[in-house]
């Protein structure tokens, strides 16, 4: 392999989740092999997470990680993780770029030999002790969406801004996938993709308010349909029950993307869906309530975001959310709704 200009031969990202995460890390991923484009990138991410990076164009290799299962059972795993360090220390990188900034990632950052690692300053890393991990220290000034912290480190590694804030996805939606597209095919007119479901529940927005969502669609003449994940099946067909919505086919990642650049509208809390669904071109309303939008809205070219104001706290079980007209409302900025 012929080694970039003044560039390294070979860079290892470490961004081992989570799913919204991994698709924020995108536009940092794809500025490293802009700048590099000779060189090997490698990424090392969550195995469950392999299906958003396979395919992508500016992703060489792929390295997984099961962290949770070696942290729980570390004598059980052994085997595991020295396959792991084999491998990535065999990549042998020139640089690391530790994008997550805990002490998950820093293990991997601090037992894989590189020149040189670069990472969150005192300022920006989650957990303190992912300094130790690195020696190039990044706290971007002005930057408050993770997804620009993330792109700034590329942009220290290539020494030069400019590149593309959005995460590219297309790698995704472009994938056949049977189900998704006999389901679109079947549709029977444009349809609203609903995400009801989010992996901490403080994010939901509720199952009586998306019952209420979806009839409502309905009446606009948009067919509602609910997204679901592993366990969720049964809450998602409670609120068809109640609303006459459809349940979307079995999706991963990767189908989720495809399957969201067919719908006429997105609403989904803050939550990896829906942040793939607003990469993937879906018009999106994005419902937030204890997290704060300025720096975690989904990224993508038809975004909105319905918010109550006030203070954000990601540990409230309960705060001010928007209501079903809010969210209408939303939809018709959009121009998903009349």
């Amino acid at each position: 392999m012929t080694k970039s200009p003044a560039g390294p031969r070979r860079l290892l990202l470490v961004r081992l989740s989570a799913f919204g995460d991994v698709v924020f890390c995108l536009p940092a991923a794809k500025a490293l092999k802009a700048a590099f484009p000779e060189d090997e990138l490698a990424w090392a991410v969550e195995e469950n997470l392999l299906p958003l990076l396979r395919g992508a164009p500016y992703v060489d290799r792929l390295l997984p990680t099961r962290t949770r299962r070696w942290r729980r059972a570390p004598v059980a795993s052994r085997g595991e993780i020295k396959a792991f360090l084999r491998e990535a220390r065999a990549f042998a990188p020139d640089v690391i770029v530790d994008a997550q900034g805990l002490f998950k990632s820093a293990w991997v950052t601090a037992l894989v030999p590189a020149p040189r690692k670069v990472g969150f300053g005192r300022r920006t890393a989650t957990e303190r002790v992912n300094l130790l991990a690195t020696r190039e220290r990044v706290d971007p000034v002005g930057r408050a969406h993770v997804a620009d912290r993330m792109l700034a480190l590329a942009e220290h590694v290539a020494g030069r801004g400019g590149f593309d804030p959005f995460p590219d996805v297309s790698h995704l939606v472009a994938a056949p996938d049977a189900a998704v597209d006999a389901f679109v095919a079947g549709a029977g007119g444009p349809f609203a993709l609903l995400q009801p479901f989010a992996s901490t529940p403080a994010k939901e927005w509720g199952a009586r308010r998306f019952a209420a969502l979806a009839r409502a669609l309905a009446a606009h003449g948009l067919r509602p349909v609910l997204l679901w994940g592993p366990g969720e099946e049964v809450r998602a067909r409670g609120i068809a029950e109640a609303s006459g919505a459809l349940l979307a086919p079995p999706t991963g990642p990767a189908a989720a993307a495809r399957l969201a650049s067919n719908a006429a509208l997105f609403v989904g809390g803050d939550t990896g869906p829906t942040h793939l669904a607003a990469a993937a071109g879906a018009p999106t309303v994005a419902l937030f309530g204890p997290t704060d939008p300025t720096r975690y809205a989904p990224r993508g070219p038809r975004v909105t975001v319905a918010a109550a104001p006030g203070r954000y706290n990601r540990k409230l079980s309960r705060s001010a959310r928007p209501d079903v007209d809010e969210v209408l409302d939303h939809a018709r900025r959009l121009g998903a709704l009349p």
